[in-house]
């Protein structure tokens, strides 16, 4: 196996790991090697180890699938990566293989993995691997085919056939039962995605959900482009979360090019989060209540979530705050005078949560919708490896702040909220407790000087060798995780971007088991799921 992990790159630059960042229990016979750009563990293996070293991660180390995708290197080589992070505080492991690009073959890690479905079936796909023995092999992304595989390098670029694949659903079996086909085309403004109900009555039997009608191809549009001009395409891979899409992607290459970014401008991008964070789950607390019915209490949430986006909008010029974030710093600094305006509107923000919670929670009409409906138990979530507030109303207390602390929150107290029982009522409840915490870290940054930080001109070194690096941010969706590969020209060879969605999206499918398809809207609506961040 050729070197997989150049030294410019590894642990061979330097950088030991803290003591607490023991190895894994995996890597005892394996070499294992500390790379301080992604903070993790990197062992190279073959690709027949591939299943039994993962299999060993979930077991022996008790590491979660982070992410798993593909790598074309233009030497006739494909690789597959696949990152296994910890489930609490502690370090994680990257694995790698490469296989000859004539023959890309790679035991599947089903069942064991069931997170791993999305992410075998999307590299099948996007680079020709075949996963031997998978159970389902379908397309994911790509309604139409394509004369070779999108991700793959070449000289002439694939092109769509304009052939539409074939996309088999379960069939429905048994007396009485039937079928409900919802979109991808919906009422309202909502982007496209198809649900398939198997129904008996009213009452929900299974559902299989399929999107990549938004597919935009976004991760071959980065490849050739130099880091900085790539932040804009960061932002957009979810337009809800641009923020949190731009952070990661700019720690990803800080990471690489071992750029350090100064404490002013840590607390500045720590505030801008924090603000995209309460602002977002506002806007879910005021669909829950839409959903159920209750528009006094939608409108008390999209009132607060209005001061919440004029504050983004005061700290930054845009309501979304995009155009801000780049690589090593800001492209514009923040209005000094924003302590005064925000620390009052963060303040009303939180009381008004506060207050609204416990107001949706005794309005009986409400609390009979939202109560033991649309329930995602904790095994389930541990199967599918859920993120973010959805992973956190089900019992796990997963949160990368506090997990693997990055940037800003390095050496902060976060307080993650969680609850048990799984269901809308509980994560409504993490949700304004997630903006009660948001709204305090706020004040937080503004007392460690976010409004101080300059804005920094996007002078990048370029050097001789390849380089890589892992970027890792809580989004109000959950982790949000890019890797970027930049080539000896300096430019982008491949990103691959796997946002909180991408891992929740199966969720949907257990959470209305058993309900009502009146109620589905509601659930929808309570893990609020990216469609754009999910096809990319």
């Amino acid at each position: 196996m050729s070197e997989v992990f150049p030294p410019s790159i590894d642990a061979r630059r330097g950088g030991d790991p803290p003591l607490a960042q023991s190895k894994p229990l995996v890597t005892q016979d394996v070499e294992a090697l500390w790379d301080p750009s992604e903070r993790l563990w990197q062992i190279a293996i073959a690709p027949s180890r591939w299943r039994l070293t993962s299999q060993s991660c979930q077991t022996l180390d008790g590491l979660r699938l982070g992410s798993l995708w593909g790598e074309d290197t233009g030497r006739s080589v494909l690789r597959v990566h696949a990152v296994w992070l910890p489930s609490g505080p502690g370090s994680g492991l990257h694995l790698v293989t490469e296989l000859p690009t004539a023959t890309p073959r790679l035991s599947t890690l089903l069942p064991d993995v069931p997170a791993a479905l999305y992410f075998e079936r999307e590299a099948s796909e996007m680079f020709g691997i075949e996963f031997a023995s998978s159970p389902d092999p379908r397309p994911l992304l790509l309604h139409i085919s394509h004369d070779f595989p999108p991700l793959r390098k070449r000289t002439a670029p694939s092109r769509p056939s304009g052939e539409r694949r074939t996309y088999e659903f379960p069939p429905v079996e048994g007396e009485g039962v039937y079928e409900v086909p919802v979109g991808p085309v919906h009422a309202g403004i909502i982007e496209p995605g198809h649900f398939r109900f198997q129904v008996v009555g009213e009452e929900i039997l299974s559902l299989e959900v399929r999107l990549g009608y938004t597919h935009k191809g976004t991760e071959k549009l980065f490849e050739g482009r130099t880091p900085v001009s790539s932040v804009p395409l960061a932002e957009s891979v979810s337009g809800d979360t641009p923020i949190a899409g731009a952070c990661a992607y700019s720690i990803a290459v800080e990471s690489a090019l071992g750029l350090k970014v100064d404490a002013a401008t840590q607390a500045a991008r720590g505030l801008l989060l924090e603000i995209e964070r309460v602002a977002f789950l506002l806007g879910d607390i005021a669909g829950i209540a839409l959903d159920v019915g209750y528009a006094a209490g939608a409108a008390r949430a999209n009132a607060l979530r209005q001061i919440a986006y004029d504050a983004l909008e005061a700290a930054t010029g845009a309501r979304t705050g995009r155009g801000v974030l780049t690589i090593g710093g800001l492209l514009r600094p923040l209005d000094r005078a924003l302590g005064p305006l925000l620390t009052p509107r963060m303040g009303t923000i939180g009381k008004g949560t506060t207050s609204l919670l416990e107001h949706l929670l005794t309005h009986p009409s409400v609390f009979d919708r939202i109560h033991g409906t649309g329930t995602v138990p904790l095994n389930v979530a541990l199967a599918l490896q859920l993120v973010g507030p959805v992973a956190r109303a089900s019992g796990l207390v997963r949160d990368v702040r506090s997990d693997m602390p990055y940037g800003p929150y390095v050496g902060r107290v976060v307080h993650v909220p969680h609850e048990k029982s799984a269901d809308v009522e509980a994560r409504l409840r993490v949700k304004a407790a997630e903006v009660i915490e948001g709204c305090r870290l706020v004040l937080e940054f503004l007392a460690d000087g976010a409004t101080e930080a300059s804005a920094a001109p996007p002078l990048l070194s370029e050097g001789p060798t390849e380089r890589h690096g892992l970027g890792l941010v809580e989004s109000p969706r959950g982790e949000y995780l890019t890797w970027v590969s930049i080539g000896p020209d300096g430019r982008l060879a491949r990103v691959h971007v796997r946002e909180p969605s991408f891992l929740n999206w199966p969720a949907i499918e257990y959470a209305v088991k058993g309900n009502i398809v009146p109620d589905f809207p509601l659930c929808n609506k309570s893990l609020n799921l990216s469609y754009s961040g999910f096809d990319r």
